[in-house]
């Protein structure tokens, strides 16, 4: 988990400072926060967060242990990895206000 974070902060740092040189710092805030809201999107939509209460009772029926093991792996690192995205963005927000 920790490896994960790690990579998240490391690639989310190279992203905004390329953004942040080649373009302009505020582009460099709009594309980290955009892969970090993505990211959160897409670990709501495998965690089962976005649906409603009926439907996940209902798919909670129909799936195996392994594919719950599976999704509750693959939203946990969609949101490991996009939070320091979303940090990034706030940081480069603050520095350049």
């Amino acid at each position: 988990m920790i490896r994960k974070l790690m990579v998240g902060a490391i690639l989310s740092l190279v992203i905004a400072l390329l953004a942040g040189f080649l373009w302009d710092w505020k582009q460099a805030m709009n594309v980290s926060g955009g892969a970090g809201i993505i990211l959160l999107l897409l670990a709501g939509i495998f965690n089962g967060a976005l649906i409603s209460g009926d439907r996940m009772r209902a798919n909670q029926g129909a799936e195996t242990a392994e594919n719950k093991e599976f999704r509750s792996k693959l939203s946990s690192t969609f949101f490991i990895f996009g939070f320091p995205f979303l940090l990034t963005a706030a940081a480069i927000f603050f520095i350049t206000k």
